[in-house]
């Protein structure tokens, strides 16, 4: 097998892109040329050139595209563990090249930055790889399968002393957005008390068999999967967590395997828990992967001394923000600000400009509203210290549920 599946056989998949004549790219560019080569000669800022690790859903379906949509990106190969399937995804979305040997990638390819989208417990060594050839890296969440991990890779980082961010989705989402602009402003004052739900039904059904995000030694489990999305979002509008209390569950512990039969479910499907702030404020927290009835649904009720807010979502419905003031005994709905309101078509394109800003060290390139950062301002995304944050946060929730005992987040 070839694992370079282009270059290392002399040919480019650039004859294959949509939106171009054959023997040439998207806008007719010549064969071969990335879009970096194109801006060159056209006198152009050269943008970053990225590699991306893994073509599984989420990659097919918004890092890619998002990254292709990107002005400021330029997507130089993509790696696969499966030839076939690389390279089909790389000529569908005009990738010049495609490896199923990820070092190879990035010794050919050179990119600035790559994009580790593979399985959680992958990340660690793919991410070792590129900061010890000196490449930014944007990393899917969790940074690593145990707090070991990701306490090496954030520390690697340090070392390399290159940019860094982690796959943090809810901070590009509106209704996330729109909160904590609201936060911002004051309209919630000092925090109270808070709650925030995370359900989803993907893993409701016990027939739906057994893989590897339901599997702990990979990385699985809602805590981690979903959990970690949670934590990052309480630490970005209200700072760092200073204790949880909880505990985890598998509510489905067996599942069919391929070769028939029952597997053993090591990962938790539920986990719920208490969250004590380092202002003193507190909140509960629920995730769960298992609730029949739930897509992808979201709801945050934050209460403070100014006010409170609720906001909603799934994915039938919403994002609906909900505001009540001082004496009100009824929220009031609040219309999303136009500078904040992504369509669905356009989230990866607008997710992943941000991603890509962060990592050059530039301004967000979103409009600027009311009460948002001024021009200017370099776009602000979690750096790998953030994700570390994170997994310290929801491995103190795990010890907790072995101990049931509080746990210091330190």
């Amino acid at each position: 097998m070839n694992t370079a599946m282009t270059a290392g056989s002399g040919k480019d998949m650039t004859s294959s892109r949509p939106g171009g004549a054959p023997g040439q790219g998207p806008q007719g560019a010549a064969e071969g040329q990335t879009r970096g080569e194109q801006q060159a000669q056209g006198g152009e800022g050269a943008p970053l050139r990225v590699a991306v690790a893994g073509v599984g859903s989420f990659s097919q379906r918004v890092l890619i595209p998002g990254l292709l949509a990107c002005p400021d990106a330029d997507v130089v190969a993509v790696y696969g563990p499966t030839p076939d399937k690389t390279l089909e995804i790389a000529r569908r979305q005009g990738i010049p090249r495609a490896y199923a040997d990820y070092e190879r990638m990035l010794d050919e390819s050179q990119p600035q930055a790559v994009v580790v989208a593979t399985p959680n417990d992958v990340h660690h060594h793919m991410t070792l790889a590129a900061l010890r050839r000196g490449m930014a890296v944007f990393c899917e969440k969790p940074l690593g399968v145990t707090l070991e991990q990701a306490e090496e890779m954030a520390g690697a980082a340090r070392e390399a002393g290159v940019p860094t961010a982690v796959n943090f989705t809810y901070r590009s989402t509106t209704g996330t957005r729109h909160v904590e602009r609201l936060i911002r402003q004051g309209r919630l004052g000092d925090l109270y008390h808070f709650s925030i739900t995370f359900w989803q039904n993907i893993r409701a059904d016990p027939e739906v068999p057994l893989g590897y995000r339901m599997l702990r030694e990979r990385g699985g489990g809602a805590l981690l999967d979903i959990g970690v999305h949670m934590v990052d979002v309480i630490a970005w509008w209200f700072g760092d967590l200073d204790a949880v209390c909880g505990l985890t569950r598998t509510a489905i512990p067996e599942r069919p395997i391929p070769a028939g039969g029952r597997g053993v479910v090591t990962a938790d499907d539920t986990a719920s828990f208490i969250v004590r702030l380092a202002g003193g404020a507190a909140g509960m927290v629920q995730v769960s992967q298992v609730a029949t009835g739930r897509q992808n649904y979201r709801r945050f009720d934050l209460f403070g001394s100014r006010g409170s807010i609720v906001m909603e979502e799934d994915r039938t419905f919403g994002p609906e923000v909900r505001l009540a003031g001082p004496g009100e005994t009824a929220y009031i709905v609040q219309p999303t600000p136009e500078d904040l309101n992504v369509p669905f078509d356009d989230f990866p394109r607008f997710h992943l400009s941000r991603v890509v800003a962060a990592l050059r060290g530039v301004p967000a390139p979103e409009s600027r509203g009311p009460g948002a950062p001024g021009p200017g301002t370099p776009a602000d995304w979690p750096t790998f210290e953030d994700g570390l944050r994170a997994q310290r946060a929801v491995a103190a929730v795990a010890e907790s549920g072995r101990t049931g005992m509080w746990v210091k987040i330190g």
